[in-house]
């Protein structure tokens, strides 16, 4: 199957860690047997912010080691304004590359990730091609997006037109359809993560590779730093624990906007010496951090269903969080602990209580979610989408064609309406001799799209 990703949420080798789980999906699916293609539009503003420091930016070791065929191409729109426009101005940017592909080779299935600008270009390939589209959601496409009503305007068309909508979450399904979505469309597929990558190993080993104090306590933060993932409650929790006299470490993983504000917000209550921007780490270093800490913590004003938490388990590591978005569909007491949002002080209380509990030990047998489990699932809504299951209703007359054959069937004599048994007669059959051969009727009533 030819299948087509798009998606500006996809890593490169200045952001490595950027949609590295859109990345592993697609790996999965290209294990599967798919023939995969991705485009992933790069924002103008960093491709001159690039070029002005000297920087390029291209597809990673891992994607030219595994022959993943991604193009980059550059994002035109304009900043902060006409958002609702962005879907029209994304189509117009990915044009020249979308017509470079398919010139050789053409889709099955359309799939791409983020309601709004991707699904909207999603639709319009499908427009183009006679494929098939589904969008994935990932969560502030749909629960903070449609704030803006033009904005809403552009996801509801998207939500309510895609052949199918794939939430990663059963909570982000309910609020798809709150949207408008058809049900029947909505399909929760829960994410996954690389069972090779990651998995359980010796801390001790971890620290000593990262260079880390093997005796200290690891606080682990991964994500992109931008002003929805509230990293002031992170700081004032570690904050109330510094000034209590503990003795612990936080690495921040990840880079974004935020980061110089972050960075001075260390530096004014004086937490250099515990709190570590680590920056943007590769996805095939993560692992090792997650291997090495003590506890990933998580304190975003909202989330879908963040996969750092999955890989942090699948590492051995318990996780807490603010109970947000669809968080508490994969918590659990044994592993993990939630904290309202904002919440600093229980925030603080939560990582004493996992960091010194039973939670570290058991968050080691944790059955966790594989990307190829997904894959297969992916794979079998498109099959789904291209060779649609023939209903038995599909195969009897509409009510109206039924209602007048009943009528002209009742306005027979009697002995007309009762015929052998071993006799066949066709509905459209007249003046037909009961000795009289009857042919088989031509198959199918009617043709059954495909």
């Amino acid at each position: 199957m030819n299948i087509l990703f798009l998606s500006t949420i996809f890593p490169d080798t200045l952001n490595p860690a950027r949609g590295t789980f859109n990345y592993e999906l697609c790996l999965a699916l290209q294990r599967a047997g798919a023939d995969l293609r991705v485009i992933a539009p790069q924002p103008w503003t960093e491709v001159f912010g690039r070029k002005l420091s000297g920087k390029v930016s291209y597809a990673t070791e891992g994607m030219v080691r595994h022959r993943l065929d991604v193009s980059y191409p550059t994002y035109w729109y304009p900043p902060k304004i006409a958002r609702g426009t962005y879907g029209q101005f994304y189509w117009r940017s990915i044009a020249e590359t979308v017509d470079r592909l398919l010139r050789d080779w053409q889709p099955d299935f359309i799939l791409s990730y983020w309601a709004h600008p991707d699904g909207a270009a999603g639709l319009r390939l499908s427009e183009r091609t006679g494929a098939p589209c589904a969008v994935i959601v990932g969560g502030s496409d749909v629960l903070l997006l449609p704030k803006s009503p033009s904005r809403k305007r552009q996801v509801v068309d998207v939500l309510t037109r895609s052949d199918a909508v794939l939430t990663v979450s059963q909570k982000l399904a309910e609020v798809v359809e709150d949207l408008g979505a058809d049900p029947a469309r909505v399909i929760p597929v829960y994410q996954g993560v690389d069972p090779h990558r990651f998995h359980v190993e010796d801390k001790l080993v971890a620290r000593r590779w990262l260079g880390m104090d093997p005796n200290r306590p690891l606080l682990l933060w991964v994500g992109r730093m931008v002003p929805v993932k509230n990293l002031d409650m992170l700081i004032a929790a570690v904050e109330f624990k510094a000034n209590r006299g503990d003795d612990f470490v936080l690495c921040l993983l990840g880079d974004g906007p935020e980061r110089p504000r972050i960075a001075k917000l260390i530096a004014d209550k004086g937490l250099e010496g515990i709190v570590s921007i680590v920056g943007a780490v590769s996805h095939e270093e993560l692992p090792n951090w997650y291997q090495a800490a003590d506890l990933t913590i998580l304190c975003s004003h909202s989330e879908g269903l963040p996969n750092v938490l999955r890989e942090s388990l699948a590492c051995g590591t318990p996780f807490v969080s603010t109970n947000v978005g669809s968080i508490s569909e994969i918590a659990d007491s044994n592993y993990s602990m939630l904290v309202p949002a904002g919440d600093a002080p229980a925030l603080a209380k939560a990582i004493d209580l996992v960091l010194y509990g039973p939670q570290q030990e058991r968050a080691a047998h944790t059955h966790i979610r594989t990307w190829d489990n997904m894959a297969t699932e992916v794979l079998e809504i498109a099959d789904t989408l291209l060779h649609p299951p023939v209903m038995e209703s599909d195969l009897l007359p509409d009510s109206e064609h039924q209602q007048e054959y009943e009528e002209e069937h009742e306005s027979l004599p009697e002995s007309a309406q009762t015929q052998p048994a071993d006799m066949e007669l066709r509905a459209d059959s007249e003046d037909v001799e009961p000795t009289e051969e009857i042919s088989p009727p031509e198959p199918g009533i009617e043709k059954v799209q495909e």
